[in-house]
């Protein structure tokens, strides 16, 4: 098994990073060429289109020490495969993300890393932090499909790939 391990953090600057909980919501182009979206369905259903359902960014002037703590294990956990890489851009600068989807045949770890992200960071699931509403029924376990944690390019990162 291939881990990454976090060498050298600097931060430069006071943008922050981001901690962004997805889940599933199925997609459908209607007869006017809109979208349209339907309400989010379980992290196990067969469902390709996934969006952000509670983000949350910490900016490095007041949470430097949680950034480290958080980065030092993220790489740790995250999808080797899908990390690290620029998926998004904001006006002040382009993002990495380090990813970790959901998989049926290792949610225990998922499940392990999301409660311990939700167990330091339990302000991510403020309803100011909410893009969208979870049905009222719903568990959030039940939900959450994948996690995002990305920190701006600005930031000197480097890191190595381990084999375990």
């Amino acid at each position: 098994m291939r881990l990454f391990e976090l060498k050298k953090l600097e931060i430069k600057d006071d943008i922050p990073l981001y901690i962004t909980l997805c889940c599933k919501e199925p997609w459908k182009v209607d007869e006017s060429g809109d979208i349209k979206l339907y309400k989010p369905i379980t992290r196990d259903s067969n469902c390709c289109s996934q969006t952000p359902i509670y983000s949350l960014g910490l900016n490095p002037s007041s949470s430097k020490e949680k950034i480290d703590t958080l980065l030092q294990y993220f790489f740790q956990v995250c999808d080797v495969g899908m990390s690290p890489q620029s998926v998004w851009k904001t006006k002040d600068c382009d993002y990495i993300s380090l990813l970790l989807e959901y998989t049926k045949h290792d949610q225990v770890k998922f499940d392990l890393v999301r409660d311990k992200i939700l167990g330091q960071f339990p302000e991510l699931l403020m309803s100011e932090n909410c893009y969208e509403k979870l049905p009222d029924s719903a568990k959030l376990e039940d939900y959450i499909a994948s996690i995002e944690v990305a920190y701006p390019e600005t930031w000197t990162v480097e890191y190595a790939k381990i084999d375990s």
